[in-house]
């Protein structure tokens, strides 16, 4: 698994190590992590948490630059404790660890303030990687959250073209077999339409596509990404 960085607002003294701590609910995860960290001569381990208030209690007293907290505690979601900590410690940094690749956490994640959202299958390497990129002011998300992001883009772009084009399912139905290459009997035996009403069909698509053929329909259709 690899990992995406972006942005940079500003640098870090490698000359001092990140101060890190850990919050998780599981003593055992926990540990492991820790465990992990304390390998890595660029981070010092400074505290851990095991629940919300804790958290946030000991944040407020060590001050640490980087959180690893988990997005699910007792009693309380992660993204609640990434904003509570981000609104009284602006300037620790949060990465998000978690065992769900899903991309309504990440966005909840995001909207909370966290810097970084990585996947708890992450590597030692990956782990510390975010940790010293989160610490010089970059954000980070593992690639395969990437990839759901952007696959989640791109289905709401083309959402806002199916609204904005005006066109009904039925048409876009028949744009998708005209990019087919299919003649108006063949739409009309596959959706069982008479071909007159596969006519009147395409003619609305074209008057809506602002179009006056079938190859400029198919052509119109791919720009917009409607199909």
């Amino acid at each position: 698994m690899s990992t995406c960085v972006w942005g940079r607002d500003r640098d870090m003294d490698h000359r001092t190590p990140i101060r890190v701590m850990v919050v998780d609910d599981h003593q055992v995860v926990r540990a492991g992590v820790i465990s992990m960290l304390q390998a890595a001569h660029q981070i010092e381990v400074v505290e851990q948490a095991a629940n919300a208030s804790e958290a946030i209690r000991k944040a407020k007293d060590v001050r640490p630059d980087v959180i690893l907290l988990d997005i699910r505690l007792p009693g309380v979601s992660g993204w609640e404790v990434c904003q509570t900590l981000a609104a009284v410690l602006p300037e620790t940094r949060v990465i998000m660890l978690t065992s769900f690749l899903d991309e309504d956490y990440l966005f909840k994640a995001l909207q909370a303030g966290a810097r970084g959202y990585l996947v708890k299958t992450a590597s030692q390497e990956e782990i510390v990687e975010a940790i010293v990129s989160v610490a010089e002011g970059q954000r980070l998300l593992s690639a395969p959250l990437v990839d759901k992001l952007v696959a989640r883009f791109t289905d709401l772009s083309r959402e806002m073209a199916f609204r904005d084009s005006g066109l009904d399912q039925d048409e876009i139905q028949i744009l998708r077999m005209l990019a087919e290459g299919a003649t108006n009997k063949q739409i009309a035996l596959r959706t069982h339409w008479s071909e007159v009403s596969v006519k009147r069909k395409l003619q609305a698509v074209f008057e809506k596509l602002g179009v006056e053929d079938r190859t400029g329909a198919a052509v119109e259709a791919m720009r917009r990404g409607l199909i």
